[in-house]
């Protein structure tokens, strides 16, 4: 096989995991056939049954304050839906995250469409209070940069966040991500910074 050929069917397994994963029951814990991973991180796709999940993520004040939240039922189950049919539609994702090794739900990271146009699409994350201050965001991101360059492949990363949320700009900023310009942001409805991270 071709490294070409390789190369394209390891994007097709990557990319099929808009279907539910594959699972099955470790005492309390569920194994989950991960479409990624990074070394301590497991990636899959959204699915209906992941409600309790997103709930539990989008429901959290501490989680979505800068973003607008905490969400009532209807909005985050509109979220659900929304992600899973970003990921039929365009093939990407704020995708759930675990830790491979108790298979705890971490929180999201992922993409959704910014400049759909010209191939940029915008890196967010998402992640419960008990997995901050681990490193994981990064290590999340890390993750989506590789996959969106070497599998999509997007031609740039943006990615905003609110002007007081100090910790995602250094997140940002220590990815490599560089200050582009300020625009609106209607779920806030204030101006927020945006940053890009061309394709090297």
């Amino acid at each position: 096989m071709g490294i070409e050929e390789r190369l394209q069917n390891e994007a097709d397994l990557r990319l099929s995991c808009g279907s539910a994963p594959e699972s099955f029951p470790i005492g309390d814990a569920v194994a989950q056939a991960y479409f990624l991973r990074s070394p301590r991180l497991g990636f899959r796709c959204w699915t209906a049954d992941d409600l309790p999940l997103a709930r539990q993520l989008w429901g959290d004040l501490e989680v979505t304050r800068f973003f607008g939240g905490p969400f009532g039922e209807e909005e985050i189950a509109r979220r659900l839906e929304v992600e899973i049919a970003r990921m039929s539609a365009y093939r990407f994702q704020y995708w759930p995250m675990d830790l491979v090794s108790t298979n705890e739900h971490v929180g999201c990271c992922g993409l959704r469409p910014f400049r759909p146009d010209v191939g940029i699409p915008e890196l967010g994350f998402h992640l419960r209070p008990k997995f901050w201050g681990q490193g994981l965001a990064s290590e999340g991101a890390r993750a989506i940069i590789r996959f969106a360059f070497e599998t999509l492949p997007a031609k740039a990363l943006s990615a905003g966040h609110h002007p007081e949320n100090v910790n995602s700009k250094k997140v940002l900023e220590k990815l490599g991500f560089r200050y582009s310009h300020h625009e609106f942001f209607p779920a806030l409805e204030i101006e927020i910074p945006y940053y890009l991270l061309p394709r090297s």
